[in-house]
């Protein structure tokens, strides 16, 4: 616990050193520069062109965690912007994540971009793309071209419901510290009654049931029943985890890492006793980018872009504010 809070420590005067080297840039980017920027980006992408001002011509881009030369991957396979778009967009560190809705092929596809501006120059792209796969949730397969805005996420909050940026921070970190290992009774994270999460366009929280004679599982309950009834016991290690991009006046934090699951655990005990069966048998990763919208210190809205990737895979980027795992540093004590 003292290591988390001199993490948070250390992250607010990071946070208030990092401004001024911001706010000197020749060339500063506001918040609508970060979106009109982002939006030449995503359309020089559907056109294959990634040789269009304002793109650095030294820009950096990973797709799916992996460093391409641009154009490859999605700059020649994406056929059509759609119109879906969830923006966190921080004009303090430069940087604005997209959450679209994009066309692959003719194929919609839900897609994380995040994209570095530096004296109106775009320096980094790094992008998420997930397509839509059944056997990702159990079955049930993922509709992008359905996703509608959600307007909490672009709500300005009341300033008594607005939180500095370390703090936001922490509060969206103890959705991950609940998650790792989570059990229904350590760091349950502060919800908002009203929570709701989505995740490749499919709601994984409150979904009315299909069949209401068989048990109430995770995606039928709230954000707050979900965490207390233990249902991610098998996530059990998180790591790499990059807080990104934060917009104070909407609530808004973006972190993009990974979510290792071991598969040692082969079924664990929810909070009411049900036995719960782990279905993969082999180790497996989670590649996500996640946006929290926090209101007056609470969890309100969710959603993610995630994919599976290779067991352990490591980031190409080395960016953002970092908060520690509690399961990598006490596996790293044991070596």
């Amino acid at each position: 616990m003292a290591r988390v809070f001199a993490g948070l420590f250390s992250l607010g005067a990071m946070a208030i050193a990092a401004a001024p080297a911001f706010a000197e840039q020749p060339r500063p980017c506001d918040r609508a520069c970060l979106i009109a920027t982002s939006e030449k980006v995503l359309q020089a992408m559907v056109a294959h062109d990634p040789h269009v001002d304002p793109i650095s011509p030294d820009a950096r881009y990973t797709e799916n965690g992996q460093e391409l030369i641009m154009p490859d991957g999605l700059w020649r396979t994406l056929s059509r912007a759609g119109s879906y778009r969830l923006r966190v967009a921080d004009p303090r560190t430069g940087m604005i994540t997209v959450f679209s809705v994009m066309e692959e092929n003719g194929v919609p596809i839900n897609l994380s971009t995040r994209i570095r501006v530096r004296d109106r120059q775009v320096t980094e792209i790094e992008t998420i793309a997930a397509r839509p796969d059944p056997t990702v949730f159990g079955g049930l397969l993922p509709h992008p071209e359905q996703l509608k805005e959600r307007p909490e996420f672009d709500q300005l909050l009341a300033p008594a419901e607005r939180r500095p940026r370390w703090q936001m921070i922490e509060i969206a970190n103890t959705y991950f510290r609940a998650l790792e290992n989570n059990n229904g009774s350590d760091h349950v994270p502060s919800f908002d009654d009203a929570c709701h999460r989505i995740e490749n366009s499919i709601a994984t929280t409150n979904r009315p049931q299909a069949d209401p004679s068989k048990p109430r599982t995770a995606v039928n309950m709230g954000c707050r029943e979900a965490f207390a009834a233990g249902y991610y016991r098998e996530d059990t290690r998180l790591r790499g985890m990059r807080f990104l991009a934060v917009d104070e006046e909407r609530g808004l934090v973006q972190v993009n890492g990974f979510f290792d699951h071991d598969a040692v655990l082969r079924s664990y005990a929810l909070a009411d006793g049900r036995e719960i069966k782990v279905a993969r048998t082999a180790p497996w990763t989670w590649m996500i980018s996640e946006v929290f919208k926090i209101r007056d210190g609470k969890i309100w809205q969710l959603e993610a872009v995630l994919l599976s990737v290779p067991y352990g895979m490591k980031s190409n980027w080395d960016n953002g504010w970092k908060m520690p795992s509690p399961q990598e540093e006490l596996e790293k004590s044991r070596l």
